[in-house]
């Protein structure tokens, strides 16, 4: 069975908004602030190979970390409607024999229709992760099955009591990809559109190097093996909004299938959340060996969601999601990490 947990994106989002500065609540929610929330559910996937229990057994789940905006490429709403860019973090659940989930990149129509209730529209590339048994001349074979599909979404917003602009959210997401299962699933969860923020005077990144490290645990997403310990060291440098990193990644052992290291490099787009928290996502090649399959060296994708707190001008406390694809089939693996940068 596929390993999967949604701790640590749970973890960034309640950092996200336990750790608000109260100037953020100063400010008007919707003014190109971020925004986060976090959400829970169940579903079922038809059609394609869906086979067995087609029920996601309640272990739906989603992450959102986006930013308000005016435009995107030139487009914008009339008046009443604003817009929103997120990143997602998906999770389908646990069918028979389908445990997908991914990340998406959707674009997002939003109307307040009173100060109690909003809607919103969602649409983007999703791309999915499966692990799946398929039937090969040999006997059923499992493999992480990576596919480019379209998320839908749709969303219901009330406002509740607590810092501005947190509010319930009822979601409902719909997945289509050719030639394999679609997906329905209803979400409800917390999440919070924050004002406008620009980093602390004291902690803007300055263009500087900043060295660090991270340490916890890595799931290989295939049966018949176990987690690990992993640690990542990293370097990385900002300019604004934008940062480029390089990692040396032990990913651990899991006894069976992988025992992977090597290096990465990511850009990463950084969104102020208040003056000292922030959250990022970053996208990059990663070349490794496997120790469990006789060095054998190749190139992944690596896919990482973090959340950063600045504690001083020169130290920031980081806990991540790093997802490596290996888009051989076989192998894909997360790392859940807690750590510190430390600016030189």
């Amino acid at each position: 069975m596929k390993a999967k947990t949604c701790m640590a994106a749970v973890l960034m989002v309640h950092a996200a908004v336990a750790q608000a500065d109260t100037t953020a609540d100063t400010i008007a929610p919707d003014d190109h602030g971020a925004y986060l929330s976090v959400a829970f559910g169940n579903g079922r996937i038809y059609g394609g190979n869906a086979s067995g229990y087609r029920w996601m057994r309640g272990r739906t789940f989603e992450v959102r970390a986006g930013r308000q905006q005016d435009e995107v490429f030139g487009l914008a709403l009339p008046s009443g409607w604003t817009m929103r860019v997120d990143f997602v973090h998906y999770n389908e659940g646990h069918p028979d024999n389908n445990h997908r989930d991914g990340f998406a990149l959707q674009w997002l129509a939003v109307h307040r229709f009173s100060p109690m209730w909003t809607g919103e529209l969602g649409a983007g590339p999703y791309l999915s992760m499966n692990t799946t048994e398929i039937a090969t001349p040999t006997g059923n074979t499992q493999i992480d099955d990576a596919r480019l599909g379209v998320l839908l979404s749709a969303g219901l917003r009330l406002a509740v009591p607590g810092p501005s602009g947190t509010h319930v959210r009822l979601g409902y997401n719909h997945v289509a990809m050719h030639t394999v299962h679609r997906s329905d699933a209803l979400v409800l969860g917390i999440g919070r559109q924050f004002g406008a923020a620009e980093p602390a005077p004291d902690v803007v990144p300055d263009g500087r190097l900043w060295l660090g490290g991270t340490f916890g645990t890595s799931i290989t997403n295939m049966a018949g093996t176990h987690g690990a310990h992993a640690g990542v060291l990293e370097a990385r440098q900002y300019a604004e909004r934008w940062g480029i990193g390089y990692k040396f990644l032990f990913e651990g052992d899991d006894g069976a299938r992988v025992d992977r290291r090597g290096l990465a490099g990511q850009l990463w787009y950084v969104q102020p959340v208040t003056p000292r928290l922030s959250m990022s996502a970053g996208l990059g090649p990663y070349v490794a060996a496997n120790r469990r399959d006789g060095n054998r060296t190749a190139t992944n994708l690596l896919i990482s969601f973090q959340a950063e707190r600045a504690l001083s001008a020169r130290t920031r406390a980081i806990v991540n999601f790093n997802r490596i694809k290996t888009f051989r089939k076989t192998n894909d693996r997360d790392l859940f990490q807690i750590g510190l940068l430390r600016r030189f």
